[in-house]
């Protein structure tokens, strides 16, 4: 797979590219229902990532799939690519997603993923989300967003190196 639109990024604060899963991360798909619902906050921590991050979707979901959430999830195009199950690779019985793939910086970039093993190859770069079904009590996507902000606005050289910190 080629990398993304790698050109030069008009705003210095979208320095960093944060890679975000969908199912079970953003929003959870009911099969019986034919329908999705958003994970709480999922609106409002893209938006609000969007203002310090490129934003891209690598899910292991078909693109037709994934293309009729977001373009329903994302009204406002806060999200800049979109990645599917055609990017990753299958191994052991599991979609890899390779962050090689998509042509950033590894040190400025991180994902959010709600099975650790969809970025076993770059395990670093990861943040590992407890996975959303139905609860609206959830605050995960909210307690992400300050350490997420915290790493932008403090222009962490290395982001895996916070995320080791942060993590334990």
């Amino acid at each position: 797979m080629p990398p993304l639109n790698s050109g030069v990024r008009e705003e210095n604060h979208r320095f960093y590219t944060l890679v975000l899963d969908l199912d079970e991360t953003l929003v959870h798909f009911d099969q019986r229902k034919r329908s999705y619902r958003a994970r709480p906050y999922a609106a409002n921590f893209i938006k609000e990532m969007s203002k310090h991050f490129e934003l891209v979707i690598f899910t292991a979901g078909l693109k037709e799939y994934a293309d009729w959430i977001l373009d329903d999830f994302d009204k406002y195009r806060y999200i800049s690519h979109r990645l599917y199950r055609n990017s990753c690779r299958f191994r052991k019985g599991v979609y890899v997603k390779d962050l090689s793939r998509i042509g950033r910086d590894l040190s400025r970039t991180i994902i959010v993923d709600n099975i650790a093993e969809n970025y076993e190859l770059q395990a670093d770069n990861g943040i590992n989300i407890a996975s959303w079904f139905n609860s609206y009590q959830d605050i995960e996507l909210q307690k992400l967003e300050p350490i997420l902000r915290m790493m932008v606005e403090t222009k962490v050289t290395d982001v895996r190196d916070t995320l080791k910190q942060y993590l334990k």
